[in-house]
C-alpha cells in the first residue's frame, strides 16, 4: 500500500498542477502569480532596486513538502521557512509588518493556515513561497564576507536577482552588472486568470546621464504547469544604440546555493544531451535543463529558444548556480572555440526598428525526463 501511494501522489500532484488556474493579482510595486493557493512567483517592480525581476520562485508541491519538513538550525537549509510572497499578506490572529522577501518559521499547518510563533499568528499559504520548493536564491543585501564558494551562505553576483532580464555593453554601459537602471514604466494585467495569465511591461534602459537608451516592452504568459514565456521587443526611442558582443546577457536565473552544479553535480543536460555547464556553456541548442535539490528534493529549471527568434542564442550557463540565455554574445562564447563566430554588434535606430525575442522558462520536479521537457518546448514554440 505504501508503494502505491508513493507512485500515485506525484500523479496526482501533477493532475491538480495542471487543471489549476493561474491567477495574477497586482499591488503598488508587486504582481504576484498563484496556481490554485500555491504562490508561484513573485514579479516585482520595487523603485529602490536597479531592475525588475521575479523573486521568489517555486517548484511542484511545496506546500506538501513544507508539511512534512522539520525544522533545521543548519546553515543554507529551507527546513520550515517560508518567504513572504505578498505586500499585504492574508493573516488571521494578529498583526505584522511584513515585507515581499522576508523569511518566517513555520509551526504548525491548519488546512491553508500556517502558523507563524514568532508574530503569534496566522498566515494564509497564497501569501507565502514555501523555501523547501524555492529555486531562485534569496537577495541578501548584507552578506557574510569571506567565505568559501562552497558555503551553503556564499554570496557572489549580487546583481543576479531571481528571474530578470539585462545585458551589458548597451552604448558601453553595462545594464547586466547594473551600472545603467531598467526602470519599470508600467505594469498591465491582460488576462488575470487562466491558462496562461498575462502580464505586460514597459520598461526604460536609462544610461548614466539619465537619458533612455531602449524602451523594453514584455509581454509574460504564466501557465498553469509552470512555463513562462518572456516576448521582449527593444526599440531605440531617442538616437542610434549600440549593442556590443557580450557574454553578459541576457534572459537569466540565478539558483540557489544547494542547486548549484559545482556542489549538486547536476545533471546539466542540452537538449542534444551533452552534459555538464562546460559542455553547454555556449553553445546553440532549443533548451537547457539544471537540475538540482532543495533540502534533498531535487528540482530543475529549464530555459528555452524560441524557434523563430531572429538568430539563435547562446547559453551563459555555470557551475555556481547562473543560468541564462543571450542572442548578444557569439563571438564571446566562441572565442578560441572549433566554432569561433565573429563578433555579433548590432546597431538598433530610432525609425521604428525593433528587435524581437522569445524565451521559455519551465520550472519543474526531478522527476521530469527529456521527453516531458520536448512536450513542454513544443507548447513554448506553438503558443502565440
Amino acid at each position: 500500500m505504501r508503494t502505491l501511494f508513493a507512485f500515485l501522489t506525484p500523479l496526482l500532484l501533477a493532475t491538480s498542477l495542471y487543471s489549476a488556474e493561474v491567477t495574477l493579482e497586482q499591488s503598488s510595486e508587486s504582481v504576484k502569480a498563484t496556481i490554485g493557493d500555491d504562490v508561484f512567483l513573485v514579479f516585482q517592480f520595487d523603485k529602490n532596486r536597479r531592475k525588475p525581476f521575479a523573486l521568489p520562485v517555486t517548484g511542484p508541491g511545496g506546500f506538501e513538502l513544507l508539511k512534512s519538513a522539520k525544522a533545521s538550525e543548519e546553515e543554507g537549509a529551507a527546513g520550515r521557512k517560508v518567504i513572504i510572497a505578498d505586500e499585504s499578506p492574508k493573516l488571521k490572529g494578529g498583526k505584522a509588518d511584513f515585507k515581499i522577501g522576508d523569511e518566517v518559521e513555520v509551526g504548525k499547518i491548519e488546512g491553508d493556515w500556517l502558523e507563524i510563533p514568532a508574530k503569534k499568528l496566522w498566515i494564509h499559504r497564497s501569501s507565502v513561497a514555501p523555501m523547501v520548493a524555492t529555486v531562485t536564491r534569496q537577495i541578501n543585501d548584507n552578506p557574510t564576507k569571506g567565505l568559501d564558494r562552497k558555503h551553503p551562505l556564499y554570496y557572489d553576483h549580487p546583481h543576479h536577482k531571481g528571474i530578470w532580464l539585462s545585458v551589458d555593453e548597451i552604448e558601453g554601459i553595462k545594464f547586466w552588472n547594473e551600472d545603467g537602471e531598467i526602470k519599470n514604466q508600467s505594469v498591465e494585467i491582460v488576462k488575470k486568470s487562466g491558462n496562461p495569465a498575462v502580464l505586460e511591461t514597459v520598461n526604460h534602459w536609462v544610461g548614466t546621464d539619465g537619458k533612455t537608451l531602449l524602451k523594453e516592452e514584455t509581454t509574460i504568459s504564466v501557465y498553469a504547469n509552470r512555463l513562462l514565456s518572456y516576448d521582449v521587443t527593444f526599440t531605440a526611442p531617442e538616437q542610434d544604440v549600440n549593442i556590443r558582443d557580450t557574454k553578459e546577457g541576457m534572459f537569466g536565473i540565478r539558483l540557489p546555493n544547494s542547486m548549484r552544479e559545482m556542489i549538486a553535480g547536476g545533471p546539466v543536460t542540452n537538449a542534444e544531451g551533452a552534459e555538464g555547464t562546460a559542455a553547454t556553456w555556449g553553445r546553440t541548442t532549443n533548451w537547457i535543463d539544471y537540475k538540482g535539490p532543495v533540502d534533498g528534493h531535487v528540482f530543475g529549471v529549464t530555459i528555452m529558444d524560441h524557434p523563430k527568434n531572429p538568430w539563435k542564442s547562446r547559453y551563459h550557463v555555470r557551475n555556481y548556480g547562473l543560468f541564462s540565455i543571450n542572442p548578444f554574445g557569439a563571438g564571446a562564447y566562441t572565442k578560441g572555440r572549433d566554432d569561433e563566430q565573429p563578433a555579433h554588434h548590432r546597431v538598433l535606430k530610432p525609425n521604428g526598428e525593433k528587435l524581437n525575442f522569445k524565451y521559455g522558462l519551465y520550472v519543474h520536479g526531478g522527476e521530469t525526463t527529456k521527453d516531458d521537457i520536448n512536450k513542454v518546448f513544443k507548447q513554448f514554440a506553438k503558443a502565440k
